[in-house]
């Protein structure tokens, strides 16, 4: 008879010992699994997150306030320095990100890295409303602005026209094909943006060039934002380098936020999985005193197999091979059951949260619940194996 066929028939016959030894492991799993699904759900949010930031971080004008005072009475103050950006430190902003970010992640490869959008902010009147313009380069603004969505017509394709933020539209009454003017200049409105709770609902956005143009700004912007389109980037010390190498300016990042929240998220991960490693250990004991108890068991059993011509080597197979199955069985069970707790405690930790299963989890939960089964197995099996056969016999 095979040995696999022997084991087989002695798991079922045994089934009232083997049930729980594989429920054992199943609760490790279970929470080993629960835990690294809702880490990833979790992950991955908060990665949604730093995207829906758009930028890193933002370049401004370097400007001060000035106390202004006559004798004991204060005056108020005023702001100092330049309201606008040389278009002229695009480059040299572009230059110091790809550095550093080169530096960082060690990226030999050539190329642009980061994604610099420049941005001038220009006042204007269109049919009697006061509306604030904003100046972009269209590519690399939609490159940063991902959640931007046209909800009417179509985004800027050339220089004449006009992107409207939703409140905007609805304020001024315009939608896609319509025509507006703005200090004197006709542009033709080609979308509407959908709601996105931002200022940029409340702005009209056209070319850069053109407003530059229009308004009479040439080689002048309002900010730069920065999209190092890493998680992992150096940001602040981004920052750093370009406030401290371009006079005139000012970095600021943007997503400390987020890192807070991803920083609490690896704590609770740190936690969960310090909780699922002692009801590993847990179970480890749980399987080991569950084969000691069925070695026990089968006593008799084993002098049986000695006195025909088993070996001490056959006797270890048969209980590493019990090991496997329980591990097996274990695995499955406790993978399942780790996708239905993570499907309660993701929402519970993460409001609103999706829980996905993670098929890559699924041969670590078997290969760890196989592992812990065979180490628990161990011992009871070498006691059985040196059992002497007369002993055996006489139970």
């Amino acid at each position: 008879m095979r040995l696999s066929t022997i084991v087989a028939k002695d798991m079922l016959r045994r089934k009232r010992k083997v049930l729980p030894a594989a429920l054992g492991v199943a609760v490790g799993i279970m929470t080993v699994i629960a835990t690294l699904t809702v880490a990833h759900a979790g992950g991955d949010r908060l990665n949604g997150q730093l995207e829906k930031y758009g930028p890193n971080l933002s370049v401004l004008p370097s400007t001060g306030s000035l106390d202004m005072s006559l004798g004991g009475l204060n005056l108020g103050s005023v702001t100092v320095g330049d309201n606008y950006i040389p278009e002229t430190v695009l480059p040299r902003i572009q230059e110091i990100a790809d550095g550093a970010i080169r530096a960082e992640l060690n990226i030999t490869e050539p190329g642009l890295i980061a994604t610099v959008a420049p941005r001038l902010y220009v006042p204007a009147v269109a049919d009697g409303v006061a509306v604030t313009t904003a100046g972009i380069a269209p590519i690399e603004e939609r490159a940063i602005r991902s959640w931007w969505r046209v909800s009417d017509g179509r985004y800027l394709e050339s220089d004449d026209e006009l992107l409207a933020g939703a409140f905007a539209a609805a304020t001024l009454g315009i939608g896609p094909g319509e025509r507006l003017t703005l200090d004197g200049h006709e542009f033709t409105v080609v979308g509407v943006l959908e709601e996105s709770g931002s200022n940029d609902d409340y702005l009209l956005f056209a070319p850069l060039g053109t407003v530059q143009g229009v308004f009479d700004k040439e080689g002048v912007v309002s900010t730069v934002d920065v999209r190092a389109l890493c998680t992992a980037c150096p940001v602040e010390m981004i920052a750093d380098s370009l406030s401290g190498k371009i006079p005139g300016i000012h970095a600021v990042a943007v997503r400390q936020i987020a890192q807070a929240e991803m920083a609490m998220q690896e704590r609770i991960g740190r936690l969960m999985m310090a909780l699922a490693a002692v009801t590993l250990i847990v179970g480890l004991f749980g399987v080991a005193n569950a084969m000691s108890a069925m070695g026990a068991d089968r006593t008799r059993d084993i002098g049986i197999m000695r006195a025909v011509g088993a070996s001490r080597r056959q006797i270890v197979a048969l209980f590493l091979h019990e090991s496997v199955v329980l591990g097996f069985l274990g695995g499955v069970g406790g993978y399942l059951a780790g996708l239905v707790l993570a499907s309660v405690l993701g929402p519970l930790m993460f409001d609103g949260m999706t829980v996905a299963p993670v098929a890559l989890y699924l041969p670590l939960a078997l290969g760890l619940a196989v592992a812990i089964s065979t180490l628990a197995a161990l011992r009871p099996a070498l006691v059985a194996s040196n059992m002497r056969v007369a002993d055996a016999l006489r139970t």
